[in-house]
């Protein structure tokens, strides 16, 4: 029979290969220089495990830039009071050992060379509530900046359905889906501390801002305010120069048709006057007199159109 120790925790591998150890949880210690390897964890108990045995990959990693002065307090910390096992790396069960929570911490860890680091090892059911859950976890610790939020809507977006309903659907489908819309922004909202208000703003900038606008927001110049303020005032300027062109063309189409429309309106006048007769000086006057005439009437629309549009 193989020996054990009383304590219940992760399995752990002794330098002989045999001791076995299970369900440790996070109030037991683990002695660095007992152990050899972890075999194996039950779900979400704490481990030890060899640090470079830690795997990073996106969107995880990127979500958050590690923040130069938190590493090096986080760093100074563990060198004095060693890896707070209260606060083990988070990695996702099945999934290479790959971190969702804690990459500062790991960065601290490798930059001070720790051989095993504490883990738990947590199970989710797809991307999606990863991504949630290593969110929460950190807003539950701090306030998010404005580039954080950014990032955090963009991977979110990502995984779920949002904007606004397709064409050509009944009223029922559009209700539903904009329900669901709703219940996007309010979720995505109640997880990052913020306003529907601001989710949306947000949004405005992801699908919208240049990308200078989106790169200011990241290196801290701009707020999430201005810059949203700044790719609205540049939406409605582009929407005011294509109305322009739209309506300069069709100015143009008009005038393009004075000329049919003039030729019409003698033919009627003919018509109805069979016994008023013209010369052919007199027709090509009154022809010119009525193009000048219509050309007088576009101007003036178009000139009111441009002034409504203005105001």
């Amino acid at each position: 029979m193989e020996p054990t120790d009383e304590r219940k925790g992760v399995v752990l591998q002794e330098n002989n290969g045999e001791n076995i150890l299970e369900n440790c949880t996070t109030d037991d210690s683990v002695e660095d220089n007992k152990y050899d390897k972890i075999v194996f964890v039950t779900k979400e108990k704490v481990m030890m495990l060899e640090t470079m045995a830690i795997n990073t990959a996106s969107p995880f990693k990127d979500l958050f830039p590690i923040r130069e002065k938190d590493l090096k307090n986080i760093e100074e910390s563990m060198k004095n009071n060693g890896f707070n096992s209260g606060l083990p790396i988070t990695l996702w069960a099945g999934h290479n050992t790959t971190v969702v929570d804690g990459h500062t911490r790991l960065a601290a860890a490798k930059k001070l060379m720790f051989a095993r680091i504490p883990v738990i090892l947590k199970e989710f059911k797809d991307e999606a509530e990863a991504l949630e859950y290593a969110i929460e976890m950190q807003t539950n610790r701090r306030n998010l900046s404005d580039a954080e939020l950014l990032n955090c809507i963009k991977e979110l977006d990502k995984r779920q359905a949002v904007g606004r309903p397709k064409k050509n659907i009944s009223s029922d489908t559009i209700s539903e889906e904009e329900q669901k819309n709703g219940a996007s922004s309010k979720n995505t909202a109640g997880l990052l501390g913020i306003s529907q208000t601001k989710v949306a703003k947000c949004r405005a900038i992801l699908d919208h801002a240049s990308d200078e606008i989106k790169d200011a927001v990241k290196a801290g110049e701009v707020s999430l305010n201005k810059a949203y303020n700044q790719t609205m005032d540049a939406r409605r300027l582009e929407m005011y120069k294509s109305d322009s062109q739209r309506r300069t063309e069709m100015h143009f189409e008009a005038q393009k048709g004075i000329p049919k429309v003039a030729k019409r309106f003698m033919d009627r006048l003919m018509e109805k006057n069979p016994d008023i007769l013209f010369s052919g000086a007199e027709a090509r006057i009154l022809y010119r007199e009525i193009c000048k005439e219509l050309m007088n009437i576009i101007n003036s629309a178009t000139v009111l159109n441009e002034q409504l549009h203005q105001d």
